[in-house]
């Protein structure tokens, strides 16, 4: 086997572990949370985890939630009871634990948190959480013991996971590809 072929069999092997492993109602929670009519969905990630968030917006958009990502230059204002998906791996990332904060004690929104951490500041913070198997910076032992660097395995399961959503709130909606492709952008 090809240092390439070993490296794709243990982040697929990772990924099979841990992604089905999600606490089913913690998912229901989250599609719930992203499909309350007119309500404002803003995602607030850092690094490589804000890149994965945005694949969510991109499709959640065509999919008609209002959801944007923290920082972008058409971001809107948050309102109470609108919704702000945080996600961290450790949930004590400087920036994430103050937008949740501004979120939940200044704004009155939702805070949901994505991550590996329970009980870490965001989760504390938040009103729902959906807890992954994954490492997290900190690398303790109570962690799934991933192989990749860093927090590299909660990342995929981030970015897969809004492919999850997708598909769910497309059967939820009876959507089609065609309905969805109605909200795609047409001048590529």
């Amino acid at each position: 086997m090809t240092d390439r072929e070993q490296a794709t069999d243990l982040i697929l092997r990772e990924l099979s572990e841990t992604l089905p492993a999600i606490d089913e109602s913690q998912f229901v929670q989250l599609i719930n949370e992203l499909m309350v009519p007119g309500r404002r969905v803003l995602v607030m990630g850092v690094g490589r985890v804000l890149i994965a968030l945005k694949a969510w917006v991109k499709r959640l958009v065509h999919l008609g939630i209002d959801i944007n990502y923290v920082g972008d230059e058409s971001e809107g204002p948050l309102h109470k009871n609108d919704l702000l998906i945080v996600g961290s791996s450790s949930g004590e990332s400087k920036l994430p634990v103050r937008i949740a904060q501004i979120a939940a004690e200044t704004i009155g929104a939702s805070v949901f948190y994505v991550g590996c951490t329970a009980g870490s500041s965001v989760d504390r913070l938040a009103d729902s959480r959906l807890i992954l198997k994954g490492r997290t910076k900190f690398a303790t032992e109570n962690e799934y013991p991933s192989q990749q660097p860093m927090s590299s395995l909660f990342e995929q399961q981030v970015f897969l996971l809004g492919d999850v959503l997708a598909l769910e709130i497309m059967r939820r909606r009876n959507w089609t590809e065609e309905r969805v492709k109605q909200n795609h952008a047409n001048l590529e």
